[in-house]
């Protein structure tokens, strides 16, 4: 074998084995839910869960909706809990890993089991499911060049 085909051999194996850990490092941001009614961080969770992600609800058009059943403010709440990356596991062909974790909604004050996974490098898919039930929702990665403005100090 040459020189260089053990060097490109060596070069695709450790594009592999870095493939996972570049993927959780895409999810360690600010993403907007749909509409842009809140951004939600994701990050590693706290202590014993480091290995997962959690998200919380850093900025909200409407902190205190008044239709939500959780009543507390929104912003600071913890939405996404335990999501970890679920490796060889593949929502469909050609998919992206998926997190597998829970997501709470205040808006009936429920937690249910969900999955995240990119769709692409902006866009996230995060679904939540009861029974065989699901909802999905497509959060978009926040960009300060591309999202909408946010009044601070109003």
């Amino acid at each position: 074998m040459s020189k260089i085909s053990k060097h490109a051999i060596a070069l695709c194996l450790g594009l592999l084995l870095w493939l996972p850990a570049a993927h959780a490092q895409n999810l360690q941001d600010e993403w907007w839910t749909p509409g842009f009614a809140a951004r939600v961080k994701l990050s590693p969770c706290a202590d014993k869960e480091a290995d997962k992600l959690c998200g919380s609800i850093v900025w909200a058009w409407d902190d205190t909706p008044s239709g939500a059943a959780d009543k507390r403010p929104l912003v600071g709440q913890r939405i996404i809990s335990g999501m970890r990356l679920e490796p060889g596991d593949r929502a469909q062909a050609g998919a992206g890993p998926v997190y597998r974790g829970s997501i709470y909604n205040p808006e009936d004050s429920q937690t249910y089991k969900a999955t995240m996974r990119l769709k692409s490098l902006n866009n996230l898919l995060v679904e939540g499911c009861v029974l065989f039930i699901c909802r999905e929702q497509v959060w978009r990665r926040h960009d300060s060049l591309k999202s909408p403005p946010v009044a601070t100090g109003l």
